[in-house]
């Protein structure tokens, strides 16, 4: 039996298992029941305060926020619960072991307001520039947790080690087309027979 092939020639390449998390539920179950009830996942924003505030709306996933999270500590664990949704409906691999490389999407990596916070109250006065400020403290001090966090790969690092992929992470971050990138680096690998 011949594999299949495009009108280029090239072998076709099909998703196996889908993943989702969603401001309509954790799992394409929740997510898809949710959507054909026509429930709608924009909500007010209750994570922090939105006075002064022009959007005080959004489609959040605060179902999987914990105390003492920041952005990059809720992608991580979203992308991790949608990448093992999809592992197990793909039935590839095993828990922990998965047989290929990770291209993940990442958002913008930028140091968050909590560590930029924790910077600016453990420097030392120096002058009256809080950028300044902080620049001092982060030349005394290295907060090996704050580093980290700000790492565009420290997302798809940790996806990777709890998923057990094969080499390096890829983090892609194309704008709102990451996404998009990230499917089809995975689809060309598999095509290519790198996977």
């Amino acid at each position: 039996m011949g594999e299949t092939r495009d009108h280029l020639g090239r072998p076709v390449v099909a998703v196996t298992g889908y993943g989702m998390i969603s401001s309509l539920g954790q799992g394409v179950t929740d997510s898809w029941a949710g959507l054909i009830a026509g429930r709608s996942g924009i909500k007010p924003i209750s994570r922090f305060p939105t006075q002064n505030m022009r959007t005080t709306i959004a489609g959040a996933i605060d179902y999987l926020w914990q105390d003492g999270d920041t952005a990059m500590d809720i992608t991580m664990r979203a992308g991790i619960l949608a990448a093992e949704e999809a592992i197990a409906d793909a039935n590839i691999g095993s828990p922990g072991d998965f047989p290929g490389p990770l291209f993940a999407a990442m958002p913008p990596a930028e140091m968050e307001w909590p560590y930029r916070k924790k910077i600016y109250r453990d420097a030392p006065a120096v002058g009256t520039d809080a950028y300044d400020r902080m620049i001092a403290a982060a030349r005394k001090t290295n907060d090996d947790d704050a580093y980290h966090h700000t790492l565009l790969g420290f997302i798809a690092a940790g996806i990777a080690e709890k998923i057990g992929t094969r080499g390096a992470p890829i983090s892609l971050t194309t704008a709102c087309a990451s996404g998009a990138t990230a499917i089809q680096l995975g689809a060309e690998a598999v095509r290519r027979g790198w996977v």
